[in-house]
């Protein structure tokens, strides 16, 4: 008599130990089954929460299914250590307690990176209506309910304030080409003085070779430079910018006295030496 097929093993209380678990539930009686893209679409948040936790702590490691109930809308999973194949423990008890601590107290726990918060409490808010959504390990859960996103989302609060970072902005600027840093082709640099901010000349870098000659031509004069400008939070102006295209802009021509001849009318009677002093004087 051939052998019945076996399904699925069913998970042992060691692996429920190592595991950590998200289940949905109808909260609709007259609905037994939980959506299908409220299903995926909770369980990619948890599971980007889940792999944000694991990088901030420091673990190579991947995710495996231990267990999926179609039944129930359950999936299991357990961290694994890339290399050795072992599960890691320590994890599942560092985010199963982490959650049930800051759903106590309202506030951070140090397991709990800002990043890895910020991903937790995208996971915990977006969890779906008319559905009961519950996680823990494989043998305890813990119901998502609105204290628990009011718990989370108070701890959230209570983070340090995160320096803003510096950020890049495509764009251009004016200024007067001074400083030539660098001929060396791996760092080809310049310095643009800005006509409002010229106590904090701005780094310039470039690749392109041809831009040489625009520095050539440009040289002590106003350019316009094109490309990624470099800004600090708070400034109004770029402090570094990489370079894409050069302008130079014109020249202003220099007046010389003879040029000034003709332009003014002098009055009947007098030379340009007597109109002059007469200004001078106030006569």
């Amino acid at each position: 008599m051939p052998k019945r097929k076996q399904g699925p093993k069913e998970p042992t209380p060691a692996q429920d130990q190592l595991s950590l678990s998200l289940k949905l539930e109808t909260a609709d009686k007259s609905k037994p089954n939980v959506d299908v893209d409220d299903f995926l679409g909770t369980a990619e948040k948890w599971l980007r929460a889940l792999k944000t936790f694991a990088k901030e702590q420091g673990e190579h490691v991947k995710w495996e299914i231990v267990d999926l109930r179609k039944s129930s809308a359950l999936i299991q999973v357990q961290p694994v250590r890339i290399g050795t194949g072992k599960p890691v423990p320590k994890l599942v008890r560092k985010w199963d307690s982490g959650l049930r601590q800051m759903e106590e107290t309202g506030r951070p726990v140090s397991t709990f990176s800002p990043e890895a918060m910020s991903d937790l409490y995208a996971f915990i808010i977006g969890v779906p209506s008319d559905t009961v959504v519950s996680v823990g390990n494989g043998t305890s859960r813990l119901p998502i309910t609105s204290y628990t996103q009011h718990a989370i989302e108070a701890a959230v609060r209570h983070l340090p304030e995160q320096p803003r970072a510096e950020y890049l902005a495509q764009g251009s600027i004016r200024g007067r080409l001074a400083v030539l840093d660098s001929w060396n082709p791996e760092d080809r640099s310049f310095r643009l003085q800005l006509p409002l901010n010229p106590t904090k000349p701005v780094k310039c870098t470039y690749r392109d070779v041809s831009l040489v000659s625009a520095l050539g031509v440009g040289f002590e004069g106003m350019v316009e430079i094109t490309g990624k400008l470099k800004y600090k939070p708070e400034h109004p102006w770029p402090f570094a910018a990489d370079v894409d295209h050069i302008r130079v802009l014109p020249r202003k021509p220099a007046v010389g006295l003879n040029e000034l001849v003709g332009l003014v009318h002098l009055p009947e009677g007098q030379d340009s030496l007597s109109y002059v002093r007469s200004l001078r004087d106030a006569e």
